[in-house]
């Protein structure tokens, strides 16, 4: 994810990086009025917190596009970033991520448990990286769900390891 967001910085065209500093400067602007409102107690402090996150909500407002811009550019490289990080690692270390590794599990395939191909590890990643990284309500339901299915099913399988005919296993006992 961290380089994801490096990269984003890196490869930004001009519009990008506009649209970067701009929320970045909208940021740092709500931050310092947000400690300012929290310390002083006054209520006028307050009313201007309230004012600025309403104003950004404005259909015309150039901030709020400006947030629009960067964060769906920088998602989408997390994303692109992420999946072949992900992808290539299992597919190429036989199942095992760096994750993975820490804990002594692994992919395999299923009926054959041979570690997963590169298109069930491109699958696999897809689902996790579209998790973490694209800003969306409906992926992070998703996973957040996904991420519960396992405590419910005898198999401990996840769905996108039921889709891509897998499984992940205890290295130490496979």
């Amino acid at each position: 994810m961290f380089l994801g967001w490096a990269l984003a910085g890196l490869l930004a065209g001009p519009d990008e990086l506009a649209a970067r500093q701009k929320a970045d400067t909208w940021s740092h602007r709500f931050t310092e009025q947000y400690a300012k409102a929290i310390t002083s107690g006054n209520p006028r402090d307050l009313e201007a917190l309230k004012a600025m996150t309403t104003k950004l909500m404005d259909k015309d407002n150039t901030d709020l596009e400006a947030f629009s811009v960067w964060y769906a550019f920088q998602g989408n490289v997390s994303f692109v970033t992420m999946l072949l990080a992900l992808a290539l690692q299992e597919w190429l270390l036989a199942g095992r991520t760096l994750g993975k590794r820490i804990f002594n599990l692994r992919t395999i395939g299923l009926p054959d448990t041979e570690p997963p191909g590169f298109l069930a590890a491109l699958l696999r990643s897809a689902w996790k990286a579209a998790f973490f990284t694209l800003p969306n309500p409906f992926f992070m339901l998703l996973g957040i769900v996904n991420f519960h299915v396992p405590l419910f099913r005898r198999d401990k399988r996840a769905w996108h390891d039921l889709w891509t005919r897998t499984q992940v296993v205890d290295d130490r006992q496979a």
